[in-house]
């Protein structure tokens, strides 16, 4: 719009944006951002000049995005190294980086928090304005990380003004709204959100795909609660949890439609039909997620025949 309020061009909506899109793609050096485009990517991709005369740099937890460039022109941030994280943890804490004691200290932390630049900034800061010792943050970061983790102090001094589980909350909120929309999109994200809430209770590193496959199958072989002399697994495991169709089928459609939702907004990871999901975002799902919606209960036990990856 500023743009083009300072061309005198159209203000009539679609008119405007291609005005405008127009405009840039006269000069012959421009450089336009999208930041956080986590969005599908024809999204973008209806925001793009015409003619290729410029840079557009892209930044998004979605790798679909890669479709509008190439893979040659797209790279993966990785997570920072323990060095850069214990120098971000000490400079956001005013810390005596020259103590062996704390370093050490630090080192346990930043292994804790699993490297994550937003989470280490606002520890820091907490620290730094609690006048904390990095002893006493760790003990207390021990027994009530769920509480730290959604204090407003814990917002930081970044001025990204969201506590760390709030950004989590802010893209289960998105994946919520689209089950609420109608057709393939909608049926995803509630697959996403059935997902979701199994991956906080299992082991946060390589959950093969064959696990829901085989907890599936055995789910329908078992079905008559007399036949292994166990009693019957809680309501939480049903027909629609398991992603079994109406013939009793495991749908490995609906599922992998689930795990691209949770790819898309970076809940977990993805190598070789194995699954990971980050320390802290395993530790939110498990505190996020109502109580009407725990797998568990005191007097019940979950049994899953599932085939482990070799080595």
């Amino acid at each position: 719009m500023q743009i083009a309020q300072a061309n005198n061009l159209s203000s009539n909506g679609k008119q405007t944006t291609r005005s405008v899109l127009q405009q840039i793609s006269l000069r012959s050096r421009w450089l336009l951002v999208y930041d956080n485009a986590d969005g599908h990517y024809s999204v973008v991709e209806r925001f793009l000049p015409p003619i290729n005369g410029g840079n557009v740099l892209i930044t998004s937890r979605n790798p679909e995005l890669r479709r509008i460039t190439s893979n040659k022109n797209s790279m993966e941030v990785v997570g920072m190294t323990e060095e850069e994280a214990v120098s971000l943890l000490l400079e956001s804490a005013m810390l005596d980086g020259t103590s062996g004691q704390i370093i050490s200290m630090v080192r346990k932390l930043v292994s804790k928090l699993g490297g994550i630049p937003l989470a280490l900034d606002q520890a820091g800061a907490y620290m730094q304005s609690c006048g904390c010792s990095i002893d006493d943050y760790l003990e207390l970061y021990t027994r009530e990380r769920d509480k730290l983790m959604t204090s407003a102090d814990f917002r930081g001094a970044s001025d990204y003004g969201r506590n760390t589980y709030e950004t989590w909350d802010i893209s289960m909120q998105k994946i919520d709204d689209m089950a609420k929309s109608i057709g393939r999109e909608a049926a995803a994200a509630e697959t996403a959100i059935k997902l979701l809430r199994i991956f906080a209770f299992l082991d946060n590193t390589n959950i093969p795909e064959g696990l829901f496959k085989n907890a599936a199958e055995n789910f329908v072989r078992n079905v008559n609660e007399g036949k292994n002399g166990l009693p019957l697994l809680l309501n939480f495991l049903n027909h629609q949890t398991l992603l079994l169709n109406e013939d009793g089928r495991w749908e490995k459609t609906k599922f992998l439609a689930g795990i691209q939702v949770l790819l898309s907004f970076s809940f977990i990871k993805a190598y070789n039909h194995l699954y990971s999901i980050h320390l802290l975002v395993h530790a939110w799902g498990r505190a996020r997620i109502p109580v009407t919606g725990l797998l568990y209960s005191p007097r019940t036990y979950l049994f899953i025949k599932a085939s482990r990856p070799q080595g």
